[in-house]
């Protein structure tokens, strides 16, 4: 996430009407501590407010942190005297009781999860008097510890947290989080949490703008700082798409592993690591969550999910439509990716979303809705008390528009022969006619005939020759007409794997297709739809386009052709356009064919029959963002974005 890209709740510059922001986000982030975290026992103790700022260099994370003598009380123990007075020397003591309190609770992770190792190299104390400091004015003086993390290159990403209080404590603890970028003056600042980290993403290449630079250059660099994380700009934020089409909605929903364990705790042996091994133990508790969570109705009617993908990505994976490598992840900057479809019938008139994970870690939701050609901004808050998202069918109809194409073209007539019957009745005449000459007599060779003759009569209906009138010229389709016939053939292939059930697309692929070519096109068409750069997915075809269509010779070579001389044959260059959608993406790859196809009258209809593949090419593959075009939406301006600017802010960081 960029710099511009903070919590909702606590991002000091995405509050509006104040010139100084952050004491509102403060005073927000008290309320809701106060009111959500702290144990009804626990209303006397004060908070924990400290400031940590920092500074990332490609060498080395310097971060100073900020702390009332306050601090030392809470965490060190500090005793007072018998006049409520805390000494110096105790306080210098447990000064350095602090510097590996801060170490082990301040923590900053690599790309991969693991804490970076540190130092203190100084504590600015100098506002602690020789005479000591009152217990009634503990936090009226500051102590500044100066910490560094050395780095070996320059980091693509960096994970902050901060752990002063365990779970069980008895009070909260805020801090006051603020990070700029060597080569940048724009600051990412946001109220941490206990155990809420903050992942930063920095390029080094084109830190973040200045604060005055223009709106014009400020929406130029976040548009490249989406294009290059292709939308996916947080690393803390909870991103839901949500996809309406024919015969499915499709809901993906990209939580980070920490957010997921705010709601149940995955069993895991290391606590800041999820192995391979414990990924996959956890795949069914995670299934069975998101399964009863967020529940869908369609046209009314509450729908039951399938888990079509379950994936868990670290922070160097962008494009979530992609399977992913199983390796170990970090709990603190992982996240879960899981797609849940829900089969419809066509065309759904109604579907309404109602979006029930919230607690105390999850306050709003990242969402957008694609529905055919339309975007929708669905807004789930439990500070707007908005969890429902309700779409309502303009009046589409799914149209697949799978037609046979009738056969116009008369056949010869048939001229029928009985080669027996006909031998026959040939025999009988010349038996006749040898006979009268010979001068056998008029009985005998009337005898002779009739048998022949009825024997003929009888053998009528065996052994008879077929064949097309001579008299009559050899049937031939035209060219344009061969062309538009198998156009229209070639395209309702495609446009059947539009269907998504495996009886539905046989069913429209046989009226474009026969015999056995009908599965084998199945399965030829079907591989050569999968996009293995997308774990298999198949993608929607969106285009087909013919560079040549040519009209064959009757008899081609190695071509089998059918007994019908109407029958043809077509060579034909053509390329598909084929896309897969997830995530917000869009993935377009073009695959270029050339073949012989053969198209014979089956039943009045054309239907192809065979098919000799001649050449295959793959173009190359293309990623593009899908444009969320929302009327109702207000432009992207600094204090409506999900990439907050500063009066301008910077870096990339954890908020959409």
């Amino acid at each position: 996430m960029t710099m511009r890209d903070a919590n909702p709740v606590c991002d000091p510059e995405r509050l509006p009407g104040s010139k100084s922001r952050f004491p509102s986000c403060f005073l927000i982030c008290l309320a809701l501590l106060i009111c959500g975290l702290l144990p009804e026992t626990s209303h006397a103790h004060p908070i924990s407010d400290s400031q940590e700022n920092v500074y990332v260099k490609r060498d080395k994370v310097l971060i100073s942190m900020q702390i009332f003598v306050e601090d030392l009380y809470f965490f060190q123990k500090l005793e007072p005297d018998e006049e409520n007075i805390v000494s110096q020397a105790k306080i210098k003591k447990a000064i350095e009781q602090h510097k590996q309190f801060l170490l082990d609770r301040l923590l900053v992770r690599d790309i991969n999860g693991e804490k970076l190792q540190g130092k203190v190299v100084s504590v600015d104390d100098s506002s602690v008097k020789p005479e000591g400091v009152a217990m009634s004015d503990l936090m009226q003086f500051t102590l500044v510890f100066e910490l560094e993390f050395p780095l070996e290159k320059p980091p693509e990403f960096l994970t902050f947290s901060q752990e002063l209080v365990d779970s069980n404590a008895g009070f909260p603890a805020i801090v006051r989080f603020n990070l700029k970028q060597e080569g940048s003056e724009t600051p990412y600042a946001v109220g941490m949490k206990p155990r809420d980290p903050q992942t930063i993403r920095f390029n080094w290449d084109h830190p973040p703008l200045a604060p005055d630079a223009s709106e014009a250059d400020w929406q130029k660099w976040l548009k490249e700082r989406r294009e290059e994380t292709l939308g996916i700009t947080s690393y803390g934020t909870i991103y839901s798409f949500l996809y309406i089409e024919d015969f499915e909605v499709r809901h993906e929903i990209l939580i980070p592993l920490a957010t997921l364990e705010s709601f149940f705790t995955l069993e895991k042996k290391n606590p800041d690591f999820l192995s391979v091994a414990e990924q996959e133990a956890s795949r069914a508790r995670i299934e069975e969550f998101f399964a009863k969570s967020n529940p869908i109705e369609i046209d009314g009617i509450s729908v039951k999910p399938a888990v079509s993908r379950l994936d868990f990505y670290g922070l160097d994976f962008k494009d979530f439509a992609k399977p992913a490598e199983k390796k170990r992840v970090s709990v603190a900057n992982a996240r879960v990716g899981i797609i849940l479809t829900y089969s419809t019938k066509g065309t759904p008139d109604t579907v309404k979303v109602t979006w029930d994970m919230f607690n105390r870690s999850v306050w709003s939701v990242e969402s957008v809705c694609f529905a055919f050609d339309e975007s929708f901004r669905p807004i789930f808050s439990k500070l707007e008390r908005n969890s429902e998202f309700i779409w309502t069918n303009p009046g589409r109809k799914v149209s697949l528009d799978v037609s046979p194409v009738a056969v116009m073209l008369s056949p010869r007539s048939i001229w029928t022969i009985p080669v027996v019957s006909g031998f026959g009745f040939l025999l009988c005449l010349m038996m006749s006619l040898s006979l009268l000459r010979r001068g056998h007599s008029y009985k005998r060779t009337l005898t002779a005939v009739a048998v022949l003759f009825f024997i003929s009569l009888l053998s009528l209906p065996l052994a008879q020759v077929s064949f097309a009138n001579p008299f009559q010229p050899v049937p031939e389709i035209s060219s344009e007409k061969a062309e538009a016939v198998f156009k229209t053939l070639h395209k309702n292939i495609y446009r059947s794997f539009d269907y998504h059930t495996d009886s539905d697309v046989f069913d429209a692929l046989a009226k474009s297709a026969e015999g056995s070519f009908l599965e084998t096109l199945y399965r030829q068409i079907n591989q050569s739809l999968k996009m293995q750069e997308q774990g298999g997915a198949i993608s929607h075809v969106t285009d087909v386009d013919w560079e040549s269509i040519e009209l064959q010779p009757r008899r081609e070579p190695n071509v089998e052709v059918s007994q019908d001389e109407r029958s043809f044959a077509v060579k034909a260059t053509w390329t598909v356009a084929g896309t897969v959608e997830h995530w917000g993406h869009i993935h377009t790859r073009t695959n270029k064919y050339q073949g012989i196809f053969n198209l014979e009258p089956v039943d009045s209809a054309w239907k192809l029959t065979s098919m000799e593949l001649l050449d295959e090419e793959r173009l190359p593959f293309q990623t593009r963002l899908r444009e969320v075009k929302v009327e109702a939406l207000v432009e992207e301006t600094p204090e409506n974005t999900e990439e907050p600017v500063p009066e301008k802010q910077s870096a990339d960081t954890s908020s959409p």
